[in-house]
C-alpha cells in the first residue's frame, strides 16, 4: 500500500511498511531503490544493514511533524530509538 506524505513542503508517495517483516527489510538487498520513499510505522529506530545506497531519514512524531532529519545516511549504520518518534520516513539520498 502507498500513501502520499507531505514533508518539508513536498509530496512523496511512500510505500507503507506496517508489518515487522516490511519494516525489517525496507531497502535491504536492493541495488537501487524500488520505492520513492518508505514510511515505517510504527517505528522509532532503524538500521541500514545490507543496503547498497545512502538514504535521507526523517524521524516523525505522531502528527507527522519532522523531529529530526538525517541526510545521506550510509549503509551499515544504526540509529537508536529516539524519544517522541512514532514514524520513520526513508528516502533515497539526493
Amino acid at each position: 500500500m502507498k500513501e502520499k506524505i507531505y514533508i518539508e513542503g513536498k509530496v512523496v508517495e511512500a510505500y507503507i511498511a506496517d508489518t515487522f517483516f516490511k519494516r525489517l527489510t525496507g531497502y535491504m538487498f536492493r541495488k537501487k531503490p524500488h520505492h520513492e520513499a518508505i514510511l515505517l510505522k510504527p517505528c522509532n529506530s532503524i538500521h541500514t544493514f545490507f543496503m547498497f545506497f545512502n538514504i535521507d531519514v526523517y524521524l516523525l512524531d505522531e502528527n507527522m511533524n519532522v523531529i529530526k532529519k538525517i541526510k545521506n545516511l550510509t549503509p551499515w549504520k544504526i540509529l537508536p530509538p529516539m524519544k517522541g518518534v512514532k514514524y520513520v520516513l526513508e528516502v533515497p539520498a539526493t
